[in-house]
């Protein structure tokens, strides 16, 4: 029972990827002929993949039937749950709110400039220049979503659904390959206490949503090097990597080398067993999905930028780069190498410092905790991003993972080696290289460190290595809950905008946004039908807040 349960479930998650990336498809395809979003976009896509998954699976009609409906209930809830939250984030009320707005509305990224469209239809393209060249994974999806509901809020329900995407193929996973149920579950757990999906899950961020793609990336590249011919995760791998690709442009960067990694392995094997058309088929098959992800589902972005800017990935690198990090990151960090601003970030408090507020990060003794850090707790902290508790944590984990790993050279047990060496590898030599490296939204992957370190514990058959393990276990799951002091936060900030929504929609108000940035709080507005006139900050005298202190208002009597 609990087998073919997980199967259902697992064919569920499975639909929500290939219908991600069959949407991105789908939408690009129409901006290359000149067609904005659709209300029909996400029912084709959903479709699509609901073929694609009796294609590779071959199951039954009811069977996929039946994933079919819970995928759709999986959607409706976090629609429900999302289009109920407010996003109380900077970030998402500024470019990202913007962006999806923008898309909802009819801008097609491929042609025309962006400027030009917001001149046309007299909506705030402020963020133009961090809109227009960047990938647009997220934003396609919520504006597809928005196009449905007419409820911005709707847009970052995909932090929801990849929450049971991951914890869901990670169980059936581990449950097929060791058949280990209580492993599975233990695993399907330590991995939905990912810190930064927690603080991110009610917001318009995309890191949390990046790092389960990337880690969903890393497990099927592995398996597909065991089974080169498996249909199925060579659709869903080529479904990742699509979406991986165009979310920001780390992911092209996380997609290339973690892949390369497991590449290499399966090409050493590969020469050495003379096995040549199963390397070139395989080559070909991945220089495909790459070709199609950055040159056609990224072509409103990395090939875009080419044609306009002479640079792919502008403004993030090149000659006319926009430094945007060097005010962001504390001053102490100035001329620090990465693996000193990674060590500095992993092992101070937990704070939301740059040189913005003129702070400095600080040491702390592992696994102790203080309000202040509670309090510093957002959507993108900074310094000590993974948790207060993760410093100790990761001590652990490298610690476990060295242990095991020289008890396994010893054996000469090369399969584990491989399996979990090569991404703990690259993760560390990301930590030793990657300059932005130590803010933690920007470095999901270092989280798996922990999943690593727990999965060689709880796999082993000795009774107090087990038990080593429960107790990791236990810390992950205490310093995921006191991440989630930012969750707590942004549920209060909800059932307070709601009481707000009600009494403002499809009135006539002034509103005062406390930035001139948070221009994507206008479609808030426009969601529910006010009749709104935007004033300078510190215009209102007698001014009422809707999400928390970021826009103030005044109805019109």
């Amino acid at each position: 029972m609990f087998k073919k349960s997980l199967t259902t479930l697992y064919n569920s998650a499975l639909l929500f990827i290939l219908t991600f990336a069959n949407l991105l498809i789908i939408t690009v395809c129409l901006y290359l002929i000149k067609i904005s979003i659709t209300v029909f976009n996400m029912p084709i896509a959903f479709i699509l993949s609901i073929v694609e998954l009796y294609f590779i699976k071959k199951d039954k009609i009811k069977n996929i039937a039946i994933s079919s409906v819970i995928t759709i209930i999986v959607f409706l809830i976090s629609i429900i749950i999302s289009g109920n939250i407010y996003d109380k984030s900077f970030d998402g009320n500024a470019y990202h709110k913007e962006a999806i707005g923008l898309l909802k509305n009819g801008w097609n990224p491929t042609y025309g400039s962006l400027e030009d469209f917001g001149e046309k239809t007299d909506l705030s393209t402020i963020h133009y220049l961090f809109i227009e060249p960047y990938p647009k994974a997220t934003w396609i999806y919520g504006a597809n979503v928005y196009k449905l509901t007419n409820n911005i809020e709707t847009a970052k329900s995909f932090n929801l659904i990849f929450l049971f995407v991951a914890i869901t193929i990670v169980i059936y996973l581990i449950n097929k390959y060791s058949k280990q149920k209580k492993l599975s579950l233990i695993m399907g757990l330590a991995v939905g206490c990912f810190p930064i999906i927690w603080q991110q899950i009610l917001s318009l961020y995309v890191d949390g949503f990046m790092g389960y793609i990337l880690l969903l990336t890393i497990i099927y590249m592995y398996l597909l090097t065991k089974e080169n011919n498996n249909k199925e995760y060579f659709f869903i791998i080529g479904s990742l990597l699509i979406i991986l690709i165009n979310i920001k442009y780390t992911g092209l960067m996380y997609a290339g080398i973690f892949c390369l990694g497991y590449y290499i392995y399966y090409f050493v094997i590969k020469i050495k067993n003379k096995e040549y058309n199963q390397l070139l088929k395989f080559t070909l098959k991945f220089v495909t999905i790459v070709l199609v992800g950055v040159l056609f589902v990224g072509s409103n972005s990395y090939v875009k930028n080419i044609f306009d800017y002479k640079n792919p990935l502008y403004p993030l690198i090149g000659e006319d780069k926009i430094d945007i990090m060097t005010e962001l990151e504390p001053a102490t960090f100035e001329n620090k190498s990465a693996i000193k601003k990674s060590i500095i970030s992993l092992f101070s408090y937990t704070a939301n410092i740059g040189r913005f507020n003129n702070q400095v990060p600080y040491f702390k003794i592992p696994f102790t905790i203080n309000k202040y850090e509670l309090d510093q707790i957002s959507e993108d902290t900074r310094i000590g991003g993974f948790g207060v508790w993760f410093s100790g944590i990761f001590i652990i984990s490298i610690i476990v993972i060295g242990i095991f790993f020289l008890i396994n050279l010893k054996n000469k047990n090369y399969n584990l080696l491989i399996m979990l060496g090569i991404p703990t590898i690259i993760i560390l030599g990301f930590m030793t290289t990657i300059s932005d490296g130590w803010w933690a939204r920007y470095s999901p992957q270092i989280f798996f460190i922990s999943l690593i370190a727990l999965y060689l514990l709880l796999k082993d058959n000795k009774k107090i290595i087990n038990l080593m393990g429960y107790a990791l276990m236990s810390l992950i799951i205490i310093n995921t809950l006191l991440c989630g002091f930012n969750l707590y936060k942004g549920l209060i900030v909800s059932k307070n905008a709601i009481v707000v929504r009600n009494e403002i929609k499809n009135k006539k108000i002034y509103i005062e946004p406390a930035n001139k940035f948070l221009t994507g709080l206008y479609y808030n507005f426009e969601d529910l039908n006010c009749e709104y006139t935007v004033v300078p900050y510190g215009t209102l005298k007698d001014k009422k807040y809707f999400i928390n202190d970021i826009v103030g208002y005044e109805i019109i009597e």
